[in-house]
């Protein structure tokens, strides 16, 4: 999925590079092109925000497995009388 969206940078970046920065005819950026890298961060964010949720879970699993495991207790000794 990254390499998907770091290609899509890429090839965004790329179609940016091919107009010539020495023209004079200044254009505005494309909707169309502004809405797909809208689009591209809004997708990494939630991945993250997932990501972030899944770590919480998985951290909340592992603290109620620790508490609901029974801790076993060591044996006791008995000292030996000496006759």
């Amino acid at each position: 999925m990254r390499r998907s969206i770091g290609a899509a940078l890429l090839f965004v970046a790329l179609a940016a590079s091919t107009v010539s920065p020495a023209s004079k005819d200044v254009r505005q950026p494309d909707p169309e092109m502004l809405k797909m890298l809208e689009f591209l961060r809004e997708m990494e964010m939630v991945k993250e925000m997932e990501l972030l949720r899944e770590m919480h879970q998985l951290e909340s699993a592992g603290d109620a497995a620790k508490v609901s495991a029974p801790q076993k207790s060591s044996p006791v000794k008995k000292k030996e009388t000496v006759k």
